[in-house]
């Protein structure tokens, strides 16, 4: 009895060739909603940090 070939793990994405993947496997407006919440979660998470125009702090200069 002849041993089976091993069949070859699947290659598991990291980095750069992952984030392209994931990105053709959802729809353009996935992506836009999936933006969106991430810097809502940002913005509630640490307001004012990534968004200058919503800074509430007085003294800090601000976008006009």
């Amino acid at each position: 009895m002849a041993n089976p070939k091993p069949t070859p793990k699947p290659t598991v994405l990291r980095g750069k060739a992952a984030v392209d993947a994931y990105e053709k496997s959802i729809s353009p407006k996935g992506m836009a909603s999936a933006s969106a919440a991430a810097k809502k979660a940002l913005e509630e998470k640490y307001p004012g940090m990534f968004v200058p125009g919503t800074r509430k702090t007085a003294g800090l200069n601000r976008a006009r």
